[in-house]
């Protein structure tokens, strides 16, 4: 098993390149700046880093009970859900609950395929050991880490941290089968936050829940805190761009056409209108 995994930098040009060393098309991961903001376009998931010693100590008083657990191991197997077993391996555990939950809404490429039907069925804990024994994800995760990886105390080695007393933790928000879950690696299962609202996109159930996770770990103070970040996991933007851009060539063509044959010009002539 590979135990040399470094910290990532909570940066989605980072993510991005992390996505596309995976092997997998057509995705991009991007910040979010402004909750009070409906979310818009095709979201795959959300990428929550937060300092995990605060807020655990926030949140000691919210039971199993109130998180919401799923302790059925049917459910839970037939998600893609590891528990994080390798030190500073948190930032690829969270893309690959984004990734590997997409009910083929992504081309995953070989690396990202094999492991989701090695692991089919699996238990958490077994999916966990076979991401820490996947060489090609460790080196594609390596590559974009610091040059000076940390150490933690042995009881804290499921958590990235610059300094031990400032430690921080990756989890990803995902939708399957209509309801929101957060899928944490440190945690024994993951949490069902249910469905939205009548018709109600995922994205809007996401921000009221992450709204109230965000003020639980502040105190009540406004969440925009430098201590939390958050990315989406989205549709490449470059596609789209490029789509867009052959849409509109399209357009001008047919009109370019369409000009030909009211002025009985040369279409050459067309192009210089």
């Amino acid at each position: 098993m590979n135990k040399g995994w470094l910290e990532l930098e909570s940066d989605p040009g980072l993510f991005t390149l992390l996505v596309e060393d995976f092997g997998v098309k057509g995705v991009q991961v991007e910040e979010i700046y402004d909750l009070q903001k409906t979310i818009e376009g095709p979201v795959y998931g959300f990428i929550f880093l937060f300092r995990w010693i605060e807020e655990r100590r926030s949140r000691r008083k919210v039971t199993q009970e109130e998180e919401s657990f799923v302790v059925d191991n049917e459910i839970t197997n037939s998600i893609f859900f590891a528990h994080q077993v390798i030190p500073n391996s948190c930032a690829t555990h969270a893309l690959l609950s984004v990734l590997l939950n997409c009910e083929n809404k992504i081309r995953l490429g070989d690396i990202l395929t094999r492991l989701k039907h090695f692991t089919r069925s699996m238990n958490p804990e077994d999916k966990g050991l076979a991401i820490g024994n996947m060489p090609d994800l460790a080196k594609a995760h390596n590559s974009h880490a610091r040059p000076e990886p940390c150490r933690l105390p042995e009881k804290q080695q499921g958590i990235s941290a610059g300094r031990i007393q400032e430690a921080f933790h990756y989890v990803s928000y995902v939708p399957i089968n209509g309801h929101l879950f957060e899928l944490d690696g440190l945690k024994p299962h993951p949490i069902d936050h249910g469905p939205g609202r009548d018709q109600e996109d995922w994205t809007e159930t996401f921000r009221r829940v992450i709204t109230e996770r965000l003020g639980m770990a502040t105190g009540g103070e406004p969440y925009h805190d430098i201590r939390f970040n958050l990315m989406a996991v989205v549709p490449d933007r470059r596609q789209q761009y490029e789509q867009k851009l052959i849409k509109l060539k399209t357009n001008r063509r047919i009109v370019l056409e369409a000009l030909q044959q009211v002025s009985n010009k040369p279409f050459w002539l067309c192009d210089l209108i």
